[in-house]
């Protein structure tokens, strides 16, 4: 698994953003890896989504897992990441995550979806 700490409030968080007008979640997810950590993949895997009402809005987060052969060199921005080591999941146990982490780990309840447009 690979997860990213952030800045000034150090917690476990997938690389990810906003999806564009007309971009697909895996799009968005291949752009932002890109964009964050320099990462450029063809081996993604959609494992789903979580919801839950994080920074004040209801939000549904797009879950993808990437598969590599070999490790990458990640490549950080240095702007709001401060390192993006890849851990397993039994390491990610005792690690403080974001709201959509700790669901995906399910170390928290996931919140019902509302329906996509």
């Amino acid at each position: 698994m690979t997860a990213a700490e952030w800045g000034d409030n150090p917690l476990l968080a997938l690389p990810g953003g906003t999806v564009r007008r007309g971009e697909t979640p895996e799009a968005a997810a291949r752009r932002e890896l890109a964009e964050e950590i320099g990462l450029a993949t063809s081996a993604l895997f959609h494992v789903g989504f979580v919801c839950g009402t994080w920074d004040g809005r209801l939000d549904r987060v797009h879950v993808f897992e990437l598969r590599l052969d070999a490790l990458p060199n990640p490549q950080l921005i240095n702007r709001e990441i401060i390192g993006a080591p890849l851990w397993s999941a039994d390491e990610l146990r005792g690690v403080a995550a974001t709201g959509p982490v700790a669901v995906y780990l399910g170390r928290q309840p996931p919140a019902r979806c509302r329906r996509s447009p």
